[in-house]
């Protein structure tokens, strides 16, 4: 499965490509919406995992602009900011919201169930 981890904050996109690449995953980063849509153009992916708060492009704007140029595209979104944007993210098509900070099983879990469902 072939993943894209869009997340402004270094460590943390870091730390999950590692972690997705231990269990098999082929990762690729960007560091927000904007910067991920010239490689989705050119490239296949089965998911993308998205921050919510981001500079440029949030979650939501990406979220949107996936469902419309990418609706094959399987979204997993992911804040750690209480927010009424998380209900509106699984409106907009997300399969899953995940509040950081969440453990790593949990998306995991929400991979496998992609897996699952495909």
């Amino acid at each position: 499965m072939r993943v894209l981890v869009i997340e402004d904050n270094a460590e943390l996109r870091d730390y999950l490509r590692v972690a997705l690449e231990t269990q098999g995953y082929e990762v690729r980063t960007a560091d927000n919406g904007r910067t991920a849509l010239p490689f989705l153009e050119e490239h296949d992916v089965d998911v993308v995992l998205t921050d919510l708060y981001m500079p440029e492009m949030d979650g939501i704007e990406t979220l949107a602009t996936l469902q419309q140029r990418f609706p094959l595209v399987r979204v997993i979104a992911m804040s750690g900011k209480p927010s009424s944007h998380m209900p509106v993210m699984e409106e907009l098509g997300a399969y899953r919201v995940l509040k950081k900070p969440f453990g790593i099983e949990e998306l995991y879990g929400a991979l496998e169930d992609l897996k699952k469902a495909a």
